[in-house]
Order: structure tokens, then C-alpha cells, then sequence
């Protein structure tokens, strides 16, 4: 009298199949959704990360230095980063691009004579870029990828084997080049705007290498100046690389357009597009 029968047992069975099955149409497709959901936000993490870290080092690098090669597996994307900016004395203060620069030849630049001293307008923000020579390099009036090779002069980067020394007088900071000084231009006109810009020898060039085939973006820094791309200490900066490209319009626009697809193992797939604009004005 207490018990319940067979039928009543199978139609409670039923009846419950009826109600789970009702919440799997539901339910599953909501917790895919959110592993799918979850994917995606890693792979845009990950793209972001390696994106930024390139638009970094972008931003900051030599007027004209970036250069870029595509090719059917990727692209190589290549600039010369800088540590440190201003701007040098190269009139005797007449005219309003030098103010207060004084009138000996030791506070004037000729970027198109070879020359060892300069001031520039006001303090570097970080003066410790002074060492053995070759650890850090002074660049002018850079147009092009002749910044790549370095070995004519004039030259826009100081070689190797020439020292920097900083002091301080008149409360602008003076430069003197060690081994003679160096000639950066083959005119006067090479830099309007009176830039010079300090570069790390360890960490430049630097380079992006993307290949499809091994589905990496690497980071490539601290290997010789040359004519084309050479390998150098390296780092993974993305995995899973599905596709990427990259359009140069740095001379033109000012513009560096990077492409990046990544995929993972779940075939989810996400595409994302960067611009960088760098200020290539010398």
C-alpha cells in the first residue's frame, strides 16, 4: 500500500529524461558558448600582448629606420629603437629652432664636418648612457635603411669603436664623441629639426620575424648592423600564429599596419589589426 508500481516508476523515469534533456538543449550550448568565449578572449590576449610590444619599440625607434619584408611564410618587420632623444645646438642662437646655445664651436654641431662636441637644449632625462665604447650610439639625419649600413661616412650612427661622454655646463648637457668625432650628414639641411637620438648597441636592431609555417611571431634584438635581417638572441613573443602581415607606410604617412591571426588547438580563430604611427620628422 505504501510502494509504487512498475508504471509509475517508468513514467517518473521518462518524465525526468524529458526534464534533462530540456535543460542539456539549454544548458550545453550556454557552457560551450562560454569555453568558446574564454578561448577567444586568450587568443585577443595574447595578440594584444605581442601587438603592444611591437608598436613599443615602433614608436620609439630611429626616423626612418623602420623597414619591412613580406613574404609567402610571414614577414620581417625592422627598426633601430632608441634609449634617449633631444635636440643639439647648431646656431649661434639667432634663430628660434636653437635658443641660447651659445656661440662657440664647441656647442654647435656640423652634422656635415666631422665633429667631437655639442650641446644640446636643456638635460638628457637619463643621462647613464655614457660606458665603453660601442655600448651606446649616437644617431643623425637618418632617412632611409643606409642607417643598416653604417660603414660609409658620412654615416648617420656613430661606428662602433666611438665613446660617449656626457658633462654638464651652462645647465645644458655637453657631448663630446670619443676616437676624432664623426660626421653624421653630407648636408647641413640632413636634420631640420636638429634631432639627435641615442641608441643601445645591445638592443638594437631590433626585429619582428612572423612565419606562418612554424606559427610564431620572435623577437629578434642585439645582433649586427647589415644590409638585410641577421638572427640574433631571440624570444617568443606569440604562438599559434595562423596568418600576419604587415604595410610600411612609415616614409609616407607615418603609418606601420600590422596584421596578426592567431588559432588554437580548439580551432578558434581571432584576427586582429594594429596601426602605429611614428613620428619620422628628423
Amino acid at each position: 500500500m505504501r510502494g509504487f508500481t512498475l508504471i509509475e516508476l517508468v513514467v517518473v523515469i521518462v518524465l525526468l529524461g524529458i526534464v534533462g534533456a530540456s535543460f542539456g538543449m539549454f544548458i550545453v550550448p550556454a557552457v560551450n558558448a562560454y569555453h568558446a568565449q574564454a578561448q577567444r578572449a586568450a587568443l585577443v590576449d595574447a595578440g594584444e600582448s605581442a601587438l603592444r610590444r611591437m608598436a613599443r619599440d615602433i614608436r620609439i625607434s630611429v626616423p626612418n629606420s623602420v623597414r619591412a619584408t613580406n613574404s609567402a611564410d610571414g614577414f620581417v618587420l625592422e627598426m633601430v629603437p632608441t634609449v634617449e632623444g633631444a635636440r643639439y645646438c647648431a646656431t649661434d642662437g639667432t634663430t628660434p629652432l636653437a635658443p641660447d646655445c651659445g656661440t662657440g664651436a664647441a656647442q654647435n654641431l656640423d652634422v656635415a664636418a666631422t665633429d667631437a662636441e655639442f650641446d644640446i637644449l636643456g638635460l638628457f632625462q637619463d643621462a647613464g648612457f655614457t660606458g665603453s665604447p660601442g655600448d651606446y650610439r649616437l644617431a643623425v639625419g637618418n632617412s632611409g635603411s643606409e642607417i643598416y649600413t653604417d660603414t660609409a661616412s658620412p654615416a648617420p650612427i656613430t661606428p662602433v669603436a666611438k665613446s660617449i661622454s656626457l658633462s654638464i655646463a651652462s645647465g645644458r648637457h655637453h657631448v663630446t664623441i670619443g676616437g676624432g668625432g664623426h660626421r653624421f650628414c653630407a648636408s647641413a639641411e640632413c636634420s631640420p629639426r636638429q634631432r639627435v637620438f641615442v641608441v643601445r648597441k645591445a638592443e638594437a636592431p631590433v626585429a619582428y620575424a612572423c612565419s606562418k609555417s612554424a606559427g610564431t611571431l620572435t623577437r629578434y634584438w642585439g645582433y649586427s648592423f647589415a644590409a638585410s635581417h641577421t638572427t640574433g638572441t631571440s624570444a617568443l613573443v606569440a604562438s599559434g600564429v595562423d596568418d600576419c602581415s604587415v604595410q610600411n607606410d612609415g616614409l609616407l604617412s607615418g603609418i606601420v599596419t600590422v596584421a596578426l591571426a592567431l588559432k588554437n588547438a580548439a580551432g578558434e580563430k581571432v584576427t586582429l589589426l594594429h596601426q602605429v604611427h611614428l613620428d619620422n620628422s628628423q
